[in-house]
This record gives C-alpha cells, structure tokens and sequence, in this order.
C-alpha cells in the first residue's frame, strides 16, 4: 500500500523526506509526496505554486532516483487537510510528517500539522523529529 509524505521543503519535512525514502524501499511502498497551497491571493498562489511544484519535483526525484515508485501530489486548503485527504483518496496505510519544533503556546494558538494528522488520520502516523 502507497505511503503519504507531508512535504514543505524545509529542514523538519528534509528529514521526514529521508526517512520515508528509507520507508518505501524496506516496505516496497510507492511514495505520495504531498504539499499543500494555502494562499487565495491569485497572484501569490501562482508563485506559491511554483515554488511548490520545484520542491516537491526535487523530492520526487530524489526518491525516484532511490529506486523508489514517487508520485507528486499539490493539494489546495491546510497542510494537514490535504495530506489526510490524499491519505484518503489514495488509500495510504501510512503518513509521515515532520515534526517543527513550536513552543506549547504556538501549538495552542496555530496548532500543529503533526498533532492535526495524528488525531484525525485512519492509518498509522510517523513522525520524524
């Protein structure tokens, strides 16, 4: 069964990205890299999704270079929305997430994408600190 990445290109989601490289091949798993576009602004959202589509295409290559069946996935709305409606949709046993460190009132005030997922996902969760 497919694996979901949750992937923004930062250092935290590098390290999940790895980590689920190391996943799919020991499990024989295709890899859905998933980032999400979150801006309503139209002018702002074709550059955000620009800049997506060259990091999420760089993971993809990474993994695909690792011998790994990867797929690329830009969803609209919430990080942790599109990562579990793409779990979802493609019938994922498991998600990997990073983990940003926040402090206790930045995950009480934002929340967390990691703690989203967790609470919310039908599969096992993974995530990378």
């Amino acid at each position: 069964m497919p694996a979901i990445l949750g992937y923004d290109g930062k250092s935290h989601t590098e390290k999940a990205l790895n980590y689920a490289i190391r996943h799919a091949l020991a499990y024989g798993d295709a890899l859905y890299i998933v980032s999400s576009v979150a801006t309503k602004d139209s002018v702002d959202r074709d550059n955000e999704i620009r800049n997506i589509k060259d990091y999420v295409e760089a993971a993809r290559q990474r993994a695909a270079d690792a011998g790994i069946d990867a797929r690329s996935l830009i969803e609209a709305g919430p990080p942790a929305d599109a990562i579990l409606a793409a779990a979802r949709r493609v019938g994922a046993d498991t998600i990997i997430v990073g983990r940003l460190d926040k402090t206790a009132l930045d995950r009480v005030m934002i929340g967390s994408v990691s703690e989203k997922v967790i609470r919310s996902a039908h599969c096992t969760v993974i995530v990378v600190q």
